[in-house]
């Protein structure tokens, strides 16, 4: 029903696409039980193979795999290798940052209205709505759409950027310097790839989040 597989950074999940969720579930939190002292609290990455999962479906299963372990659960990830590459090296980027600079995770999507902001990095794990804001002293995150406001590189240091598994902002700034789309309904051309807005010189750009853009705009 269910084969669990770990890799460095991360865990593969296999799940039988035939089999009822909530028993997949129970399997899954069996093996964790079994495999708590093993995998103890390592920050990790989840891939599910076999199926493809709900929103709802997925947050059942961190849940599942939050009571069952130990395990802190940085981000779901897909097929794609080389996103999953770009997003993985970025977040070990912040984990150092968190701890150096107090760089912060919040779980959940920001809603209209609401304001999380760090005075390090931020990683989202969720979405960001519109109306609602996001604000970083150094680099944000968002492991969902940013569809609200994004303001990073308050403390005007280059290597600062704003990712997102699909970007559609309605606002977006690194170091007090506001991104401007090239066309109109440039987000909606790319609205189902990642995407990275950073400085290069004096020009605030927004790219496809390719491995080379994450890298360039995360040197130190």
């Amino acid at each position: 029903m269910v084969v669990i597989k770990s890799y460095p950074k991360g865990i593969s999940i296999h799940i039988d696409e035939e089999q009822i969720f909530e028993e997949v579930l129970i399997e899954i939190g069996n093996k964790l039980e079994e495999s708590r002292k093993f995998f103890k609290n390592a920050a990790v990455a989840i891939a599910v193979e076999g199926r493809v999962l709900s929103m709802d479906e997925e947050k059942l299963l961190i849940q599942t795999i939050e009571t069952h372990s130990d395990l802190q659960v940085i981000c779901l990830v897909g097929k794609n290798e080389e996103t999953n590459k770009k997003f993985i090296k970025a977040l070990k980027r912040v984990e150092v940052s968190k701890e150096e600079h107090n760089g912060r995770f919040f779980r959940g999507n920001v809603l209209p209205g609401q304001t999380v902001d760090s005075e390090g990095s931020l990683v989202i794990i969720g979405s960001v709505l519109k109306g609602g804001i996001v604000s970083a002293a150094k680099e944000i995150i968002v492991l969902g759409e940013l569809l609200g406001e994004a303001c990073a590189g308050l403390d005007n240091e280059e290597g600062n950027f704003v990712a997102a598994l699909r970007m559609s902002p309605t606002k977006c700034t690194i170091s007090s310097r506001t991104y401007k789309p090239v066309k109109q309904g440039f987000f909606n051309k790319r609205k189902n790839e990642p995407c990275i807005i950073y400085k290069k010189g004096e020009d605030v750009i927004c790219e496809a989040a390719s491995p080379e853009s994450i890298l360039d705009a995360a040197t130190i």
